[in-house]
């Protein structure tokens, strides 16, 4: 493949020929005359090669290889080759070219010129084929194109710093993450004063030892930034350190914005913790459930039954939660739905109640205690009798909650028990662990109950 050299310039007949062995190009001889025409003394043994035209051919017109340069070319070289004898000073072009078969070329043409007493000047030059090179600087020019266009895609910042002057050098994408102007000064100690005081000693250790530890060169830290209006960031920043013989010489590397990724990680983080602490309590809830309902069961048949009952319970009420998509839950619609196996028009149920909305934790244990409310209301008190019935009224409670009574009319009357039932244990696991509370007081008249708890914020 034919390169270029250090020297433009090849006049000496030993080193021409020492350029053609090594076949670095085309070395060439020619004069140019006070008006303008010229003619080659000498074209060397790669003529054919580099140009597609046989030197013989060329020697005896010196157009057969100008007329081969492409004619938005051929100003350039003429203006470059005349500025060149005004100056008598060497000149270094590229062109293109076409050779005789009509495939281009770049070449490069570097002559240096010695004028003579007659006037003419003679050029003693090299011509290099350089389309490879060119090539290569044009894919290597597309491949810049796209990793710049990728950096921007992602929104990458890039950076750099010279491990022994300590000069800092980035990228435009890099400072706007930064909060910082395209012109702003950056330094050492303006970029660790941008990270959070919290994280500094953690970025300047990891710095330090990326450049110190030869056996791990790379940097990978997540750290906060503190904008200059006072917004918190978080970023992430990987990099590398460059050695060289005398020990670190540059750390680059990448900078990319992590803030959303890091909400989300904290928000799955406060999810799983919710997620343990709901699984706590409600295996409270069903060991509450199953201690409770094993108590006065006289066989193993009506435990089952008794306990299925009050899981499916809690099971239709979570349910009714997770419908909800997360969001409050209606507290008209959870009685509902919780009532209805019972025959809603035994229920008189306050249409005060509408638009009250409870958190999903409080509203299963919610579910659970209507159903135990009115599964003792169909045993033992109002809908055990044909014309018993049950009214929830909404009452007055504290800004931030509600409250509703629970009262059974037209049902036996009615003594209180000897010990704490279900339903108040159950509270002191379900609803008391949200916030609420609920009391009851057994009248000779009826059963009632009154519940307050908090509303949805």
């Amino acid at each position: 493949m034919d390169e270029s050299t250090d020297s433009p310039v090849l006049d000496d007949p030993i080193v021409r020929s020492a350029a053609e062995a090594a076949t670095l190009g085309m070395a060439f001889q020619i004069e140019t005359a006070p008006d303008g025409s010229r003619r080659f003394l000498h074209l060397g043994g790669r003529c054919l090669a580099v140009t597609g035209v046989a030197p013989e051919i060329a020697l005896a017109d010196a157009e057969a290889l100008y007329g081969l340069i492409a004619p938005p070319h051929r100003e350039i070289f003429e203006r470059a080759a005349a500025q060149a004898q005004a100056k008598l000073e060497p000149f270094d072009v590229e062109v293109a070219m076409h050779r005789p078969d009509g495939d281009l070329r770049w070449h490069r043409i570097a002559a240096l010129p010695n004028a003579r007493a007659d006037g003419t000047v003679l050029w003693d030059g090299l011509q290099i084929d350089v389309t490879r090179r060119r090539e290569m600087a044009a894919e290597l020019e597309e491949q810049r194109r796209r990793v710049e266009v990728a950096v921007e895609a992602t929104d990458l910042g890039l950076w750099e710093i010279d491990v022994r002057s300590g000069h800092l050098d980035w990228s435009a994408t890099n400072r706007a993450l930064f909060g910082l102007s395209d012109d702003a000064e950056i330094t050492v100690d303006r970029y660790l004063d941008l990270v959070h005081p919290e994280d500094r000693e953690g970025v300047r250790a990891a710095y330090l030892a990326a450049r110190d530890d030869g056996q791990a060169p790379d940097l990978k830290l997540d750290y906060r930034i503190e904008r200059s209006n006072g917004e918190i960031r978080w970023l992430h920043s990987r990099g590398r350190i460059i050695r060289d013989e005398h020990g670190p010489r540059r750390l680059v590397g990448t900078t990319l914005d992590i803030t959303e990724r890091k909400a989300a990680e904290d928000g799955r983080n406060l999810l799983m913790g919710e997620l343990a602490h709901r699984a706590k309590n409600g295996i409270a809830v069903v060991m509450a459930i199953v201690s409770q309902t094993a108590r006065g069961q006289e066989s193993v048949a009506a435990f089952e039954a008794t306990l299925m009952a009050r899981l499916q319970a809690m099971a239709t009420s979570q349910d009714f939660v997770m419908a909800s998509g997360g969001r409050p839950v209606d507290l008209a619609g959870l009685i509902h739905q919780a009532l209805t196996a019972f025959g809603l028009s035994r229920f008189g149920i306050d249409p005060a109640l509408e638009g009250v909305t409870i958190q999903g934790p409080l509203a299963v244990g919610m579910g659970l205690l209507l159903h135990e409310l009115a599964t003792n209301a169909t045993k033992y008190g109002a809908l055990s009798a044909t014309r018993g019935s049950v009214t929830l009224g909404r009452q007055a409670a504290p800004d931030g909650r509600a409250a509703f009574d629970w009262v059974e009319v037209g049902g036996p009357p009615v003594t209180a028990p000897n010990r704490k039932g279900f339903g108040s244990r159950l509270l002191e696991q379900a609803l008391r662990n949200q916030g609420g509370n609920v009391t009851f007081a057994f009248k000779t008249e009826g059963f009632r109950a009154r519940a307050e708890f908090p509303l949805a914020s």
